[in-house]
């Protein structure tokens, strides 16, 4: 691996580094495994010899992989310990259409901004099988690599696009759910799991003004009679509303 090599990977640590290659980076194991038996095109594995020397198992089912140096794995890697096993894949290239919340129930995001929260619900609306996710402009990048960690993996099976979600929920002809303060309490609220939409908005500012109109049915999640809390964190709240769709329609 030359420095020029590094300094390419060291790239993909920032959006527009990843944005202008069209490529995204993952680490250990498990993700780079999971990536392997994707439909993802991989680009490079890179491993250390003590890595193949602890997982000669796993450097037998990659096959196609680079030996570099502990002192080159710390350069690329995203770690303070590296793991040792980094992939490069590029970025999928998906579409969801307003017309497809005829068919399927997608969860469209507003404004996410902490990584670990992004990760969380992509890994949540895996686990319920809810496949396609749209996301507003400013949302934080979800091929950063706090999210792919927190995602567990699931990032690699679900379908994420990025667009003016005004725009889109502008054409959209179904029922369009939004998590707020103040709505018809979810428990109480029939939503399908192959129609509509559902808005998640961003922790700090929940469903923004742009978006509000949009919204046909406002829900809330009740909280305890005395409980002064005042908001529910976005990823939590996200998988209270999922997983009672998942049970009342299971």
């Amino acid at each position: 691996m030359t420095k020029n090599d590094v300094k390419e990977l060291q790239a993909l640590r920032q959006t527009k580094g990843r944005k202008e290659r069209g490529i995204f980076a993952v680490e250990g194991n498990k993700l780079v495994e999971e990536l392997m038996n994707s439909q993802f095109r991989v680009n490079n594995v890179f491993a250390t010899e003590q890595w193949v020397e602890k997982n000669p198992v796993l450097a037998k089912r990659i096959a196609d992989y680079e030996i570099i140096t502990p002192k080159q794995m710390e350069q690329v890697s995203n770690f303070v310990t590296p793991p040792g096993i980094f992939a490069t894949a590029m970025m999928p290239k998906y579409k969801i259409e307003p017309k497809d919340t005829e068919n399927q129930l997608i969860l469209l995001l507003d404004g996410i901004n902490d990584p670990g929260n992004l990760g969380t619900i992509i890994r949540t609306a895996d686990w319920f099988g809810i496949k396609n996710i749209v996301i507003s402009e400013d949302t934080c990048d979800p091929w950063q690599p706090k999210v792919i960690q927190s995602t567990m993996g699931s990032i690699l099976r679900t379908q994420i696009v990025e667009t003016d979600v005004v725009k889109f929920l502008k054409e959209v002809k179904t029922p369009v759910f939004g998590a707020l303060m103040q709505g018809k309490n979810v428990y109480h609220t029939q939503i399908k799991c192959n129609q509509g939409v559902i808005i998640i908005g961003s922790e700090s500012h929940g469903i923004r003004d742009n978006v509000m109109p949009f919204v046909s049915y406002p829900i809330n999640i009740p909280k305890a009679e005395g409980s002064q809390t005042e908001s529910l964190n976005a990823s939590v709240a996200a998988g209270i509303i999922i997983s009672e769709v998942f049970r009342k329609n299971h």
